[in-house]
């Protein structure tokens, strides 16, 4: 990846090597615009290597859901020109098998918003599920179940965009903080970078937890808070399935040398939720959700915590990379042993690894993909709360859209920014 940015100008740059920062300059630099990606870190350094790799329809917020079925086909057209290991895409389906009638509330509600969109899916009855993986162990009444959603490797796909991207003329810099923006007569003209300054015509902000930083740079304040959730990695055995699920009390992706990536349930979710100055100062949008989703989030106080203090002082260093999440070991083991109960007949499965991410989350659980009001060539695709891996396609070539074309092919209103400031949202279960 390229490390230092020349003086020319370009037409677009880029705040974040992520999947939405790098699929975005991908659909721009293919239809021939000058577009730079900068990052405080390497390509995909932070969230988006992080996340678990589900490609799914199912499950979604309702806004969601028509991004989420475009997205899946961009997956196909990726896979299929760049080749399976470029994303490792895998179209196997994903089950939310259901214990309790609470659980069979929540996977017929998820049916409903599918069928109202013309996906796949199906509720499978005990019977079926049981056809579906016979190896799965316990007393389920029934499952959702999406034959045409998957997953796939979310560091992978990243890199393959990014490669893609340098390939059809942008450039990436890697390892180059954005620390400010070039005004003209009040309109951005550029960005600032700790190695000099980067002239554009426009600017997309798509850096995820450190979006909000930089819209608060241009005097708008985007309630986005960070969280933090705890993954495990698995030993390998011998692969007998590619079905991913996300059941009550754990989630697992397989991957394709028989391990599996483990993570939280959709009952029992458990992320933590470090206190900082921020979360003060949007606190009354996020009361709601909280009540709405208590035992989900662990409050408490953290390395983010002290980061917050610490961005409070005059420095350069704010703008360097997080430091390594705090892994939640005890929430990881949890998760593996209700791992370990659904499937008994792997026994000798161990963890091997285990990390945490940071996600960006918003009050209403659904990302931000909007023109900034008051500074208009500047572009923000972040918040999207920890299931933004399998839309970043979509988004990036939304984004593109908008930029070259006037206005997306899809209706992003549900996405607009001001949603919040005005009232105009709408707050569910945690998904």
């Amino acid at each position: 990846m390229a490390k230092n940015a020349s003086d020319k100008s370009y037409d677009v740059a880029i705040i974040g090597a992520g999947i939405v920062g790098c699929s975005t300059a991908f659909y721009l630099a293919r239809r021939g615009i000058r577009v730079a990606v900068f990052d405080r870190g390497p390509i995909a350094g932070e969230q988006s290597s992080r996340a678990w790799g589900f490609i799914r329809k199912q499950g979604r917020h309702p806004a969601e859901i028509p991004l989420a079925a475009e997205a899946s086909l961009l997956w196909d057209e990726i896979t299929e020109e760049f080749g399976f290991d470029s994303t490792r895409r895998v179209k196997s389906g994903i089950l939310m098998p259901a214990e309790t009638t609470e659980d069979e509330a929540l996977v017929e509600a998820s049916y409903l918003d599918a069928q109202k969109h013309n996906l796949t899916s199906e509720i499978l009855d005990s019977k079926r599920l049981t056809q579906k993986l016979p190896e799965l162990s316990g007393n389920w009444r029934c499952a959702l179940y999406t034959p045409d959603d998957g997953h796939g490797d979310p560091e992978a796909s990243t890199r393959t965009f990014a490669r893609a991207a340098q390939a059809a003329g942008a450039e990436l810099f890697s390892d180059q903080a954005v620390t400010g923006f070039i005004r003209v007569n009040g309109r951005v003209s550029g960005i600032r970078t700790e190695r000099g300054e980067q002239y554009c015509d426009k600017v997309v902000v798509a850096s995820g937890i450190g979006s909000r930083k930089f819209l608060t740079k241009l005097g708008y304040n985007l309630p986005i808070q960070i969280i933090r959730s705890s993954v495990g990695r698995t030993s390998t055995t011998k692969p007998f399935t590619e079905i991913a699920m996300w059941a009550p009390t754990t989630a697992y992706r397989p991957r394709p040398d028989g391990s599996f990536i483990i993570g939280n349930g959709y009952r029992n979710a458990g992320t933590n939720y470090d206190l900082t100055l921020e979360a003060f100062t949007n606190l009354r949008y996020f009361l709601p959700a909280l009540r709405q989703n208590q035992g989900l989030l662990r409050l408490g106080l953290g390395q983010d915590t002290i980061r917050s203090f610490k961005d409070l002082l005059p420095g350069i260093g704010k703008y360097k990379p997080l430091p390594e999440p705090a892994t939640n070991l005890r929430k990881v083991k949890q998760n593996f042993a209700e791992f370990r109960a659904l499937f008994p007949h792997i026994s000798d499965l161990v963890l091997v690894e285990s990390w945490a991410g940071r996600i960006d989350l918003t009050p209403d659980l659904i990302p931000v993909i909007d023109r900034l009001p008051g500074n208009w060539n500047v572009l923000a695709a972040c918040g999207f709360s920890g299931h933004g891996f399998a839309l970043g396609p979509i988004v990036g070539k939304q984004v593109s859209q908008w930029i070259i074309d006037g206005t997306p092919s899809l209706d992003l209103t549900r996405f607009k920014c001001s949603r919040f400031a005005d009232g105009d949202f709408e707050l569910i279960k945690a998904a």
